[in-house]
């Protein structure tokens, strides 16, 4: 009976052993399939760790840098500063919500007609520290103050929307407005990284201003076990959305992207005219400045239509009698000797590619 008993422990055991074995073993493949879709795919997001459901991109950040705006959607957080642990690069933002930097030349500096940058994170200076933005090497080169007004993440309809909110406080003598390709796009969006925005219909020729009041970005947190669980995983969150089981995976949940029309790139066009009448009221000029991503140059057909985009944003700019430049010549000639990524990061410009962007703004401007 004794032996009847020990034997039967024994086969338990080695069953309970058998089953952790093969646990452990999924356990290591599952984590090494986690590990080779977040280095093999595509996307900003694959190397968050935060749940892909509940956490969309601005909402992950827990709103440190930025804070809800019921006009503009969310605007840099007033006085934030923080340090990156790897990097050790600054993020400040002064007490209006402004890029922060030293000023190069302090004593030559020009104070009485600044000049104000507007954009998105290409402008803010996304990656790249408060000294190594583009507006930060300008005003060094042209001694006059340049107030940064860019937000990483903006639309073109927000870049807009936010320069009419800053020209009549800080009254700059000169506007730069920055875009890449991808603000066009945004223009079309009503939901964008997980939140609300601003955005503008067309009618009858005019636009019209929509969804505002931005409301206030709310996260429902019924989610059940399996998505709570699994909703960390960037392989789950990919095989859903491959699948299209996103009516299933995002249930309850904000939207990441949710288009509000396809006309973006005709609203972007009759926001030149919104510039060329803001421009006029406060006398000051205005340079369009068309910058662009480590995907224009690296020959991948998903992004060459970014040279169009911009080619024709452009074109409606000088339409509406507004000063424009193209980065791309002297980018593409820059790349073409020293190669893309010693003006990039992952995404963005670093502080060479930041110096040369402000060099060409620069030459544009006759200093």
């Amino acid at each position: 009976m004794k032996a009847h008993t020990l034997s039967r422990r024994s086969r338990l055991t080695q069953a309970s052993l058998g089953t952790a074995m093969v646990l452990a073993s999924l356990t290591v493949a599952l984590l090494g399939a986690e590990f080779a879709v977040r280095l093999l795919g595509s996307g900003e997001r694959r190397w968050e760790f935060g749940n892909f459901i509940e956490n969309p991109r601005l909402l992950a950040r827990g709103w440190r840098t930025m804070q809800h705006d019921m006009e503009l959607g969310y605007v840099p957080r007033p006085g934030y500063s923080e340090v990156d642990s790897e990097s050790g690069k600054a993020l400040t933002f002064d007490e209006n919500g402004l890029r922060a930097h030293r000023r190069l030349h302090a004593e030559t500096l020009h104070e009485t007609s600044p000049v104000l940058a507007v954009g998105d994170s290409y402008a803010m200076g996304e990656q790249a520290a408060d000294d190594e933005t583009w507006p930060a090497y300008l005003e060094g080169m042209i001694d006059r103050r340049v107030l940064n007004g860019g937000v990483s993440g903006y639309g073109i309809d927000q870049v807009v929307l936010r320069a009419e909110r800053l020209v009549p406080i800080v009254r700059p003598g000169m506007l730069l407005v920055s875009f890449i390709a991808d603000d066009v796009n945004r223009a079309r969006m009503r939901i964008l990284w997980g939140v609300d925005k601003p955005y503008f219909d067309i009618e009858r020729g005019t636009l019209l201003l929509r969804n505002v009041p931005v409301k206030l970005p709310r996260v429902d947190a019924r989610l059940d076990p399996v998505r709570r669980v699994l909703g960390y995983s960037f392989l789950v969150d990919a095989v859903m959305r491959r699948l299209k089981l996103t009516a299933y995976w995002s249930y309850d949940q904000p939207s990441y992207f949710e288009p509000a029309h396809d006309q973006g790139e005709r609203v972007a066009c009759l926001l030149m005219d919104r510039l060329r009448r803001l421009g006029e009221t406060y006398g000051m000029q205005v340079l369009v400045v068309a910058q662009y991503t480590p995907n224009a140059w690296l020959q991948d057909p998903a992004f060459q239509h970014e040279v169009q985009v911009a080619e024709n944003l452009l074109a409606c700019a000088r339409a509406n009698q507004l000063q424009t430049l193209d980065t791309r010549p002297g980018l593409e000639a820059a790349v073409r000797t020293d190669g893309v990524w010693r003006y990039y990061f992952s995404g963005h410009m670093n502080d060479a590619g930041n110096h040369l962007t402000a060099t060409m703004i620069a030459h544009q401007l006759g200093w």
